[in-house]
């Protein structure tokens, strides 16, 4: 049966298949190679790396999306200086396309977010949904993170119940 965890390690697979294969036709003697498709250089990259930051995605649903779309630009970026030392030339526009395509895709995911709060939440003012958000606590005092990595794990992984007595591993 076809499970999220099938979707995830299929998405990971055509992620390292699809970013290998990019920096192969990006590195490599296939210059105007897009022509074929109809594609310009900058379409072709806008594409490429906009599949790419969707892939990552899907491949990594617990990092933080904006974390992945860094990482994709990263990615466009150590192409572009590889290609100063190969025998390609390296561009910021090819970059620029890059950062394009990825923008769009992030784009697309930050409006599904709003999609969900409006069916969610749709109510509530977006400054009282900025409140509750965890990641943006203001004001808190500051906790004491204990020194053990044992205590700082066992705060965050509280010990499983097995049957009536208490399991700990």
């Amino acid at each position: 049966m076809l499970t999220p965890n099938h979707v995830v390690a299929f998405a990971r697979a055509w992620l390292l298949a699809g970013s290998l294969t990019a920096a192969g036709l990006m590195l490599g003697p296939f210059k105007d190679l897009e022509t074929l498709f109809g594609l310009t250089d900058k379409e072709a990259h806008a594409l490429a790396f906009g599949g790419l930051c969707a892939l990552s995605f899907v491949a990594f649903p617990r990092m933080r999306r904006t974390d992945l779309a860094i990482g994709a630009f990263l990615l466009g970026a150590g192409i572009e200086v590889a290609q100063l030392f190969g025998a390609r030339s390296a561009s910021l526009s090819d970059l620029g396309a890059d950062l394009v395509g990825i923008a769009a895709v992030y784009a697309v995911s930050e409006i599904e977010i709003l999609r969900s709060l409006a069916r969610t939440q749709g109510q509530t003012r977006l400054a009282d949904l900025a409140a509750k958000d965890p990641r943006r606590a203001r004001g808190q005092t500051a906790t004491v993170t204990p020194s053990r990595f044992s205590d700082r794990a066992a705060a965050h992984f509280p010990a499983r119940q097995v049957g009536r007595a208490t399991h700990v591993d």
